[in-house]
């Protein structure tokens, strides 16, 4: 499930109490921790010393908790919460009944309380690596951590230059998704036109906005 060299491991249980008691906790948000946690536990502390890679520039620490779950159900509002009242970049492997699955809130600085995107895999035998990590600096380690956990369409490619950065991915996707729904607004328009002269017009506009998609 987590296959990190010895020298991470911390191996530490982390009381939900902690939450409860140290942050402002909502009646909602209690009630998230009591229904779908069953324990956290803090596995490893990846380092450049303890990982015997070069600090990064952004990422110094990346710690792994996983997350006992009492079932297959996992809000991201809870997650969410935890990210931000925990220090540097986190990682999030969940199990329940023999599965397990990778949550990774991604963020650029350590400090950041809003994440840029969040990543999720579908739950698979616990056996199987919970993600992929290569790179020689930390910020590379985490990154391939948060590839592991993101769509196809992120996963790094072989030609390494050739691909968009995480954070470039995740602007212009988003970028991408407003142009989208701009579009359908003006097929539907398109579709209740009457004019002739008007229709090319909006063919005309449906047509700039996809060659921004296309880049």
């Amino acid at each position: 499930m987590i296959n990190l060299p010895s020298s991470t491991f911390v191996g530490k249980v982390v009381p939900k109490e902690k939450f409860y008691s140290k942050c402002a906790v909502n009646t909602v948000t209690k009630n998230l921790f009591v229904k779908y946690v069953e324990q956290i536990v803090w596995q490893n502390k990846l380092t450049a010393q303890t990982m015997a890679a070069e600090k990064g520039l952004l990422v110094n620490e990346i710690d792994v908790f996983e997350v006992k779950m009492k079932s297959f159900e996992c809000p991201r509002k809870l997650f969410e919460f935890i990210d931000q009242n925990l220090h540097h970049h986190n990682i999030f492997v969940l199990t329940y009944d023999d599965k397990a699955k990778l949550f990774v809130n991604f963020k650029e600085k350590e400090k950041d309380e809003t994440f840029l995107e969040s990543f999720e895999t579908p739950w698979k035998p616990i056996a199987e690596p919970a993600f992929n990590l290569s790179g020689s600096n930390m910020d590379e380690i985490y990154e391939s951590i948060v590839r592991s956990a993101a769509p196809d369409n992120v996963i790094a490619s072989e030609a390494k230059q050739s691909r968009p950065s995480l954070k470039d991915y995740i602007i212009q996707n988003k970028q991408n998704a407003k142009i989208q729904a701009q579009i359908e607004k003006l097929e539907k328009k398109l579709a209740n036109e009457k004019q002739f002269n008007r229709q090319v017009e909006i063919r005309a506009e449906i047509r700039k906005l996809e060659k921004e998609i296309r880049g």
